[in-house]
């Protein structure tokens, strides 16, 4: 079944393929693909280099999964050899005994679609790389697919062009041998050049013309003339390229170089393809010579082909294979990181519960209280890595939008921070103050969100009993909140990159935390046209300032 299929019918079992010289590698593959849901898997395995060579040449599986090292040899030649001699492109993931930068990129290099880390992989990140590998390999078919159609195109266009300059030929040897007939041979001419120009006036792509042996038009025809902004009637008689060099005249150098290729056509006999841009456009431009009967260039047929939309369309392809593998990347990123965040409150409250559950007599109201405000703590914590991961899925693919409509900022903040109570440390306390007017217009939603992580921060940065100020102020063209507490504050030296993803301070590290809030709310304050500021000092508290146009 093609992978497009595999992908979208999840009830088609995958067939895969383990290459690794340790049986418990198997044993252990086996059982993380069995605990992948909503997919059938078959694992078949090879334990050596050239016996995996033979199943892969036979193809019948839909993804390799190669271990790094396979005796004298490594994952990466069997990958190397393995696509080298292929013309379609197969999945393979690379598995490794540790993860690095290095790593990814041999693996990339080699034509892995994925690597894996041994004794971290877990069925979400096994079942990712399935089909992520799968998805890539795909594209890079339909990659090579559009190549050899736009090949194909171009080598029917050029059979075409040299069946008509073989026709112009023909013309030009019999005018020569026929001089005797010259007026039935003008006639003849005369009707072939009407035909021509019909033809070339029509063309749709582009420019159909002839230059003399000084490349100085003698015919110049077709529908390309106004992408150009070319006068027809006015070129016959300029040099090539000159009109676009005056037009244009930042690529003058380039329409030189071009300019000589031609030249190089008139001295050598030989055809030549090349492209050029013009503004925003793209052309290929064919130049083909013309040869009388002693086989001397003295003409040259040119056609400029628009191809703007075949180039804008392979951009578009390479642009969304890169934007994939970097939502998947982070995405992948993300869920190693949360997963290991989840560990903490999960052993939290699975102990809490269960401490809870021996606390019955009334004696141990405080006891039971205690953990019941461990578990409450837990569960927002939890909350707050899946708001993070949803805010930033939502982000990266481009599904958040803004919804405007009017908020009374006073109440507004006052809401939230009546909501936030609950997951205060004990304590601690808001002061809330306003000044100015109170209707904004903006997304309350996505202005909510923002307020809520800052308020989150503040609070988990700062110690029982401290208190957190919230002061709004309406000004004529803007908004300004400020969120200050006085908590550890952020070190001089981290602060450059308090705004970059997964970035933790170095006195947070103790914290439990995605690094992903402060980048969050940057992105939704672009999303408002705001901005944000902050002052903060290690051991005295921060001050964050968001600014949003009214």
């Amino acid at each position: 079944m093609p992978f497009s299929n595999l992908i979208e019918h999840p009830s088609s079992t995958i067939r895969v393929l383990l290459i690794d010289d340790d049986e418990d590698d198997y044993i252990i593959t086996e059982d993380i693909l069995d605990d992948i849901p909503y997919r059938e898997y078959h694992l078949d395995w090879v334990s050596n280099y050239e016996t995996a060579l033979e199943y892969i040449k036979k193809g019948a599986h839909d993804v390799y999964v190669v271990d790094y090292l396979l005796g004298a040899k490594s994952g990466l030649d069997l990958i190397k050899e393995s696509l080298s001699d292929r013309e379609q492109h197969v999945p393979f993931i690379l598995l490794t005994g540790q993860g690095d930068v290095k790593v990814d990129e041999e693996a990339m290099n080699a034509g892995a679609s994925d690597y894996l880390v041994k004794g971290q992989m877990t069925p979400q990140q096994l079942e990712r790389a399935i089909r992520h590998s799968i998805l890539h390999s795909q594209h890079i078919n339909h990659i090579k697919d559009l190549n050899e159609q736009l090949e194909q195109r171009v080598q029917d266009r050029t059979r075409q062009l040299d069946k008509a300059i073989k026709t112009l030929q023909r013309s030009n040897e019999d005018l020569e041998l026929q001089i005797s007939e010259r007026k039935k041979a003008e006639e003849e001419l005369l009707k072939s050049q009407a035909i021509y120009k019909i033809i070339a006036h029509n063309f749709p792509y582009g420019i159909v013309a002839v230059l003399d042996e000084n490349l100085k038009y003698i015919f110049a025809d077709g529908k390309g003339f106004k992408d150009l902004e070319l006068d027809g009637e006015k070129i016959i008689g300029a040099q090539f390229f000159q009109f676009l060099s005056s037009n244009d005249p930042s690529k003058k150098e380039e329409y030189k170089q071009k300019f000589f290729l031609a030249k190089d056509v008139i001295t050598t006999g030989e055809e030549t393809i090349f492209e050029f841009g013009y503004k925003d456009l793209n052309y290929s431009a064919i130049i083909v010579p013309i040869k009388n009967s002693r086989k001397q260039t003295k003409q040259l047929l040119v056609v400029m082909l628009n191809i703007t939309q075949q180039r804008k369309a392979e951009t578009e392809i390479l642009k969304s294979l890169k934007k994939e593998r970097e939502l998947n990347e982070l995405k992948s990123r993300f869920v190693s990181m949360a997963s290991h965040e989840f560990r903490t409150p999960l052993s939290t409250i699975l102990s809490s519960v269960s401490l809870i559950s021996r606390y019955t007599s009334e004696s141990h109201l405080e006891k039971r209280e205690k953990h019941i405000k461990r578990i409450k703590s837990s569960v927002n914590n939890l909350t707050q890595i899946l708001n993070d991961f949803l805010s930033i899925s939502k982000l990266e693919e481009g599904k958040a939008k803004v919804h405007l409509s009017t908020v009374q900022i006073d109440t507004f903040l006052d809401g939230i921070c009546d909501e936030m109570i609950p997951v205060t440390k004990q304590g601690q306390k808001f002061l809330i103050s306003h000044e100015g007017g109170s209707s904004i217009k903006t997304d309350p939603q996505i202005l909510k969100n923002i307020i809520i992580n800052l308020l989150s921060n503040a609070i988990k940065y700062s110690n029982i009993g401290d208190r957190i100020w919230v002061h709004s102020e309406m000004g004529k063209d803007n908004i300004k909140i400020s969120i200050k507490d006085e908590g550890m504050g952020i070190p001089k030296k981290d602060q450059v990159h308090l705004f970059s993803r997964f970035f933790r301070a170095e006195n947070a590290i103790n914290i439990q935390g995605t690094g992903l809030g402060l980048n969050i709310v940057l992105k939704y304050l672009e999303m408002l046209n705001g901005d944000i500021s902050f002052e903060s000092k290690e051991d005295e508290g921060t001050t964050f300032t968001i600014q949003i146009p009214n």
